[in-house]
């Protein structure tokens, strides 16, 4: 009996500091920027870390990339607008993280409150000069008469420009790799709790077979 109660006690003593679910975050695991935000297309997505992409054409950023993640890809309009949606990156207006594959002058995207601060630029790893370009380059080409090639994040500021050239040390492509699996920390919660069950179920079967 006394082994059952300190077996219960420190099972609630573990559950008791299993932290909540939180949601609507990007979460840093080494050169991953990973979403964990329940019902986000692109929970569980892995954004790779700019240094993969940084001051390279695409076809060279891509092939860096796939020398560490072989399924290493471009991330697609939707999951710019994901990432957005998951680092709290509140919008001016209608216009979307995704405007950056779409034809149109440079136009803001998130200004003051409703911007990061910056959070999200820090998180994928490349703040030069305070300030982290993110190529799009939605023609392939260095029209800057009617395209918006790139989005430009500074540290009060995020907007979608026009672009002429080749990106620079201070600029790259995001790139993502498979989806993670990312545990919620309500389901390390249950899978703790199963086990505290099965261990006070296998002692008490254990001290009747011994009774017996």
């Amino acid at each position: 009996m006394k082994r059952m109660i300190q077996l219960t006690v420190a099972c609630v003593a573990v559950l008791a500091v299993v932290p909540t679910a939180t949601f609507g975050e990007v979460i840093e695991v080494g050169d991953l920027n990973i979403i964990d935000d329940l019902g986000n297309p692109s929970d569980g997505l892995r954004y790779l870390d700019m240094t993969f992409s940084a001051g390279l054409s695409q076809a060279a950023a891509l092939a860096n990339a796939q020398s560490t993640y072989s399924n290493a890809r471009l991330a697609t309009p939707d999951e710019f607008d994901n990432l957005f949606e998951a680092s709290g990156i509140q919008l001016n207006g209608p216009i979307p993280a995704s405007a950056g594959f779409t034809t149109g002058t440079s136009v803001s995207l998130s200004t003051g409150a409703n911007y990061d601060g910056g959070a999200l630029a820090a998180a994928l790893g490349l703040t030069v000069g305070n300030n982290l370009i993110v190529y799009t380059d939605p023609d392939g080409s260095d029209d800057t008469s009617s395209t918006r090639d790139l989005l430009q994040f500074g540290p009060t500021f995020v907007f979608v420009a026009q672009f002429s050239g080749v990106p620079s040390s201070n600029g790259g492509w995001l790139l993502v790799s498979d989806a993670a699996v990312v545990p919620e920390p309500s389901t390390y919660a249950g899978l703790l709790g199963i086990t505290c069950v099965s261990l006070l179920a296998y002692d008490w079967r254990r001290k009747r077979q011994q009774a017996a």
